[in-house]
């Protein structure tokens, strides 16, 4: 995959690809007629009803894998929700708890959220974690482990905080091997070699000025659908991407609390 796309801004990587292919469509015919010179009206039809027909199909893998590409930055933003949820919920458990002895627990709960927005999200376009979060999530276990609560109130809260904090640890493990989400190379093999495929019998459709224009439309149609496809395809990376708000916005909640 072409990563360094991904910096340019979301209208940036639709006119790479729309113009790109759109152009490549447009000189096929004329490409071919000044090497090979003219072909017959007979394979010249042909040749128009087999690009009808392959269009079709690349249209069908393109909707087929924005859609498989959509689900995947979905299910990666519903597994960050979801972290933010349990960071507030423990947060919560530490305060209802009453025992000035947790304090220094919330203050490691803030600071493992603080790093995994300041330290580890920069990390994951690169599809790497943060050393210093893994630490800060340790620190926050191996605190909660050492409660030693009483019987009763406490044990309840406790076994919610055991539970809270099981879950969090594997959030954090679900959003790291979503650094590494994407739709499979196979996916992108078969969109560039139906796009190849069109290009090649576009290249023996008659080359006239209402032709030509007509091929460069549809090659920027293409182009404009994989540009959809490649901007939803990796989660972490690009204009459409998902981010550490919600946790920021648990953060905020958190920090207000302590107030």
């Amino acid at each position: 995959m072409i990563t360094f796309l991904y910096d340019l801004p979301d209208l940036g990587v639709a006119a790479v690809f729309g113009l790109t292919i759109g152009i490549l469509f447009a000189i096929a015919p004329l490409l071919r007629y000044r090497l090979f010179g003219p072909v017959s009206d007979t394979h010249a039809e042909s040749a128009r009803n087999t690009v009808s027909a392959i269009t079709g199909f690349t249209g069908a893998v393109l909707a087929f894998s924005l859609v498989q590409a959509q689900m995947n930055l979905r299910n990666v933003e519903k597994t960050v929700a979801a972290e933010a949820t349990q960071f507030n919920q423990i947060d919560r458990l530490l305060t209802r708890w009453g025992d000035p002895k947790v304090a220094g627990i919330r203050q490691a709960l803030h600071a493992y959220a603080q790093s995994v927005i300041d330290d580890e999200w920069p990390r994951l376009s690169v599809h790497e974690s943060s050393p210093r979060t893994a630490e800060a999530s340790a620190t926050l276990s191996r605190a909660i482990l050492a409660i030693q609560p009483a019987p009763g109130r406490e044990s309840v809260i406790y076994a919610d905080l055991l539970k809270l904090n099981d879950q969090l640890a594997e959030s954090r493990d679900e959003r790291l091997s979503a650094t590494d989400l994407g739709l499979p190379p196979i996916y992108w093999h078969v969109i560039c070699f139906l796009i190849l495929l069109l290009l090649v019998f576009a290249a023996f459709v008659e080359p006239q000025w209402g032709r030509v224009m007509s091929l460069g439309g549809l090659g920027a149609g293409l182009g404009l659908l994989i540009t959809l496809v490649f901007i939803f395809d990796q989660p972490f990376l690009g204009e459409v991407s998902v981010t550490p708000d919600p946790i920021v916005r648990a953060l905020a909640t958190m920090q207000a609390r302590a107030s």
